[in-house]
């Protein structure tokens, strides 16, 4: 049997969709000897490595409401209650709070409460306490590299990797300021092949990048989202040809919706169950 290495992908709450991956994974007696993720790959990875059975991983995303993990005191908090009303005026107000917070502030939101939930999904442990060898990427804002996260807190490393520009205020890792790997290295196979994998398993978790209208694009973070999206999706392409087997997860539900949580387990285990034989038979489980 080959070494498997699982690359998991960043994408919000698409990502969520892991949770089905390793299910079925663990199902059909396989266990990767290494598990390499950025963003929320890097928190389904983080937690996974930690302890936490699949069960109770599925059971916790299942009651998770965004807006409790959210700063009160900075303007995501708000906008997530503007965004639940059908009111134009509301939603323009919301537009407008936030453009006047990030003129303020790094981010909208603090992530300090996010945090605060890492540390407690993963018994606070370290990337030595790790039951599964991991890495994690993020962006250090300082030197303008990509880094890997592989000591000290897994947590720390996980609110580090998912801090999405402009959404979460980037986080200082000794003499680093990170932001959101998937900036640079959104589907890190190269990490789970440093790491001892001869067969490497990528989950891509992301629709094609597709075509925007103008009207789409009204505010200043229309305009730098779909920026942020274009450079990324170029490298994330890239990255997901260097895996033995990329398993393809069809789900296109916005970044930040965490409406539909059972849903997105669901499709990952969907998506597995229709290559597992292959995969099997590749890794010659």
């Amino acid at each position: 049997m080959k070494k498997i290495g699982l690359t998991l992908s960043g994408g919000g709450a698409r990502g969520l969709a892991h949770i089905g991956v390793l299910k079925v994974l663990e199902e059909n007696g396989i266990t990767p000897c290494c598990i390499s993720g950025a963003s929320m790959g890097a928190i389904v990875g983080g937690v996974y490595v930690s302890g936490a059975t699949v069960q109770e991983m599925e059971s916790f995303v299942n009651k998770f409401v965004f807006g409790n993990v959210l700063d009160k005191r900075y303007p995501l908090y708000k906008m997530q209650i503007f965004e639940k009303t059908n009111s134009k005026f509301m939603k323009y107000f919301s537009i407008g709070l936030s453009l006047n917070a990030l003129a303020k502030r790094k981010a909208l939101d603090s992530g300090r409460k996010i945090l605060y939930m890492f540390k407690e999904l993963t018994q606070n442990k370290t990337f030595k306490e790790a039951k599964i060898p991991f890495q994690c990427t993020a962006v250090d804002l300082i030197s303008g590299k990509t880094a890997t996260l592989k000591e000290g807190s897994i947590a720390l490393a996980m609110r580090a990797s998912m801090s999405i520009p402009l959404v979460f205020e980037p986080v200082k890792y000794g003499d680093m300021l990170l932001v959101d790997g998937g900036v640079t290295s959104n589907a890190p196979v190269g990490l789970a092949r440093k790491m001892g994998a001869d067969f490497v398993i990528a989950v891509n978790v992301n629709p094609p990048i597709g075509r925007k209208e103008e009207s789409e694009i009204k505010t200043p973070i229309d305009l730098l989202w779909r920026v942020y999206n274009i450079t990324a999706n170029k490298i994330y392409s890239e990255e997901l040809t260097q895996a033995d087997f990329v398993i393809h997860v069809d789900t296109d539900t916005e970044t930040l919706d965490f409406s539909k949580n059972a849903e997105q387990v669901k499709k990952g285990e969907e998506a597995t169950r229709k290559v597992i034989e292959k995969i099997k038979e590749l890794a010659e489980v």
